[in-house]
């Protein structure tokens, strides 16, 4: 009997990742609702070549989710996010979005109305709050906590 693994590892998306993003990103397409089209491979390549994106390896070193995010202007903006259906209930989505967080700059995103994935409700989950909701999407805002001075700590 072989044990199931569920081993993963979080990195920086690089050049040569964008091939591996695409097939997740035609796999939940549907979700969201969108679709490959012949402008979306060259929109993956320049986020992964910002240096903000990221990605998740499962054990096979086979990508399986992706954040692909781009800073503008001291806001990180989280254009694309998805993971594998093999993937899923496996906190993929959140950590990757830790992964985003890391850097401390505040993170904006936006989900489609039509989109069937839940995604405003992991958003949320994922402490983004609405900032903007209209019939065609809804902005999501993410900003690091100040964190509160300790008793007694010099000041």
């Amino acid at each position: 009997m072989v044990a199931e693994t569920h081993m993963k590892t979080y990195r920086v998306a690089v050049p040569g990742d964008e091939a591996a993003v695409l097939n997740v990103f035609a796999e939940v397409a549907p979700e969201v609702p969108t679709a490959v089209r012949s402008q979306t491979e060259g929109i993956i390549k320049e986020l992964v070549a910002t240096g903000d994106s990221w990605v998740a390896i499962d054990a096979d070193d086979k990508i399986i989710g992706y954040a692909l995010a781009a800073m503008d202007n001291k806001t990180l903006s989280l254009v694309y996010m998805g993971v594998s259906k093999t993937a899923r209930n496996q906190r993929v989505s959140s950590s990757l979005i830790s992964k985003l967080k890391e850097r401390g700059a505040p993170i904006i995103t936006d989900v489609r109305s039509n989109n069937t994935s839940s995604m405003v409700e992991r958003f949320e989950h994922f402490e983004f709050v609405k900032s903007n909701v209209n019939a065609d999407r809804t902005k999501l805002r993410w900003e690091k906590r100040a964190t509160p001075a300790k008793r007694g700590a010099p000041t």
